[in-house]
């Protein structure tokens, strides 16, 4: 599994590097903080993956990293030799290390 680190995403938005960030965390989550990007549940994305563009990156993230890094164990299963990573940490990691003034406690 590949995962991406927060200081390397950071580079990448600074870079305006092409790629795609997907939050997958429950609705009531992302009202709390996010990072942008696209929102699509965790529960939807395994239905809805096939439509994600694929010509760039995409970093599918979470609170954490757990739950990004079970989906993206799966969709490499199914999916192998897309470029796809997990968010190492999730946005908690990232607003930690890189972007302090996102709030994310909950």
């Amino acid at each position: 599994m590949q995962h991406l680190q927060p200081e390397e995403l950071l580079i990448w938005k600074n870079e305006n590097k092409p790629h795609l960030l997907v939050d997958i965390r429950e609705e009531y989550e992302v009202a709390i903080c996010t990072l942008g990007g696209m929102h699509i549940p965790m529960e939807y994305v395994m239905e809805q993956y096939a439509s994600l563009p694929k010509e760039n990156p995409i970093v599918f993230h979470c609170n954490s990293g757990k739950r990004s890094d079970a989906l993206v164990y799966m969709i490499e299963k199914k999916f192998p030799g897309d470029a796809i990573y997990s968010l190492a940490g999730g946005v908690h990691r990232y607003a930690e290390q890189c972007a302090p003034e996102i709030k994310c406690s909950l």
